[in-house]
């Protein structure tokens, strides 16, 4: 997953509550002043880099979620608000970005860089089989995970859009579904 996704404050009282650490403590741990943790926590400097590195290796190992960004690229904007939804119930550090479009979406993956792409399959002007084949050609996506939605039966359309993606799922789109997904995503193993 990307990097710095939470805000410091965010990231120091994770570490807080998952080690059960006092900002002393976590202080100690980091070497640091015990008024530095307090000055990050209540958000009045931020860590220097190797600090900042060595919070966000603490998190991984405590398996902390540093945030996941997830676009959804579908020319019906009900799929996004779906996906913000089953978000809600997912993480706290979970983003939801939309795009109405293929063209758009490719645009949107550059600049936000997402972790997790719900790519609906048919869309007019450009589909998302062909936004799927042009991705690899955007710098910095290397770890996306494609996630295709169609409403389509089509047994041509699904096998082309599975050669693609990691999954797909039919339309209408279950929250639950969404959610495992995002879920899934957020797991330490995942490819970003």
């Amino acid at each position: 997953m990307s990097a710095l996704r939470l805000s410091t404050p965010e990231l120091v009282a994770r570490i807080r509550a998952a080690n059960g650490d006092t900002q002393e403590g976590l202080a100690r741990r980091l070497g640091v002043s015990f008024p530095t943790v307090n000055a990050w926590e209540r958000g009045r400097s931020e860590a220097k880099p190797v600090h900042r590195e060595a919070l966000e290796e603490l998190a991984g190992s405590l398996r902390i979620s540093q945030g996941l960004v997830v676009l959804v690229i579908d020319d019906d904007p009900v799929t996004v608000e779906l996906v913000r939804a089953a978000a809600t119930d997912v993480d706290a550090s979970v983003t939801v970005e939309g795009a109405l479009g293929g063209w758009e979406g490719l645009v949107k993956c550059g600049a936000v860089q997402p972790d997790l792409l719900f790519l609906d399959v048919m869309m007019p002007g450009i589909d998302g089989l062909e936004v799927a084949r042009r991705l690899p050609s955007i710098e910095g996506l290397a770890g996306l995970r494609i996630v295709f939605v169609t409403s389509s039966r089509n047994p041509d359309v699904l096998a082309r859009a599975a050669a693609l993606g990691t999954e797909v799922l039919p339309k209408p789109l279950e929250l639950d579904e969404l959610a495992r997904v995002m879920g899934e995503a957020l797991e330490p193993a995942s490819p970003r």
